[in-house]
């Protein structure tokens, strides 16, 4: 198991009560970013800090030798729950998501074929248990979702109950051409604007004398 999993898992055993998030923001073409939090509320820690979990049950230094350049890491306190935010660091290919995800045990596939962008993953690669009170994957993609299972689809992104759990999950959505068209459009009006200018100028200063 990677130190992260363990991470997970000294976590769970301490608390029983866990709330974890991940997202997967497909940004364009072959370009995606992700995020994991877990956190667990504070009544769970009987009056210690996270700090101390953490640096009790999880060696630290560990954790962040095998994160290296994939992710960064911070504390998460909203003022009842308290964890780990973590973040890739860069944008990445699809196959570089795909690894850095699977230190947290999740075997995700990203593709597109030039008009949707397509994600799934095995559902027993991510499997949760009753120590989670709330598991969600979130999936973002730059056009509107066009189909998903199982889940629930909000203007650009797919949520899957990890809970409620599934064979496999499934989304896609469509690649969106807007900024393409915009600067396509942009770059025509500006070449419109110097042959304007050219064709005018000329006139104009003859005129003038």
């Amino acid at each position: 198991m990677s130190v992260i999993a363990l991470a997970f898992a000294a976590v769970l055993a301490l608390s029983g009560c866990v709330n974890m998030n991940a997202e997967v923001n497909v940004l364009g073409k072959d370009k995606v970013a992700g995020a994991m939090q877990l956190t667990l509320h504070k009544s769970t820690l009987n009056g210690v800090t996270f700090e101390e979990v953490l640096n009790s049950q999880i060696d630290v230094a560990a954790m962040e030798e095998q994160l290296g350049d994939q992710w960064s890491y911070s504390k998460v306190d909203d003022g009842e729950n308290v964890g780990l935010r973590f973040e890739t660091t860069s944008p990445m290919t699809y196959v570089q998501l795909a690894d850095a995800f699977s230190l947290f045990g999740f075997e995700i596939n990203l593709s597109d074929d030039g008009k949707e962008y397509t994600f799934s993953m095995p559902g027993d690669k991510a499997a949760v248990d009753s120590s989670f009170t709330e598991a969600n994957l979130h999936v973002t993609f730059p056009g509107a979702v066009t189909s998903h299972s199982p889940g629930t689809a909000q203007h650009h992104t797919v949520t899957f109950d990890m809970i409620q759990g599934a064979a496999s999950y499934q989304a896609t959505g469509k690649v969106d051409h807007t900024m393409f068209y915009a600067a396509v459009f942009g770059g025509a009006l500006l070449v419109l604007t110097f042959v304007f200018v050219g064709a005018f100028a000329p006139k104009a200063s003859k005129e003038a004398h």
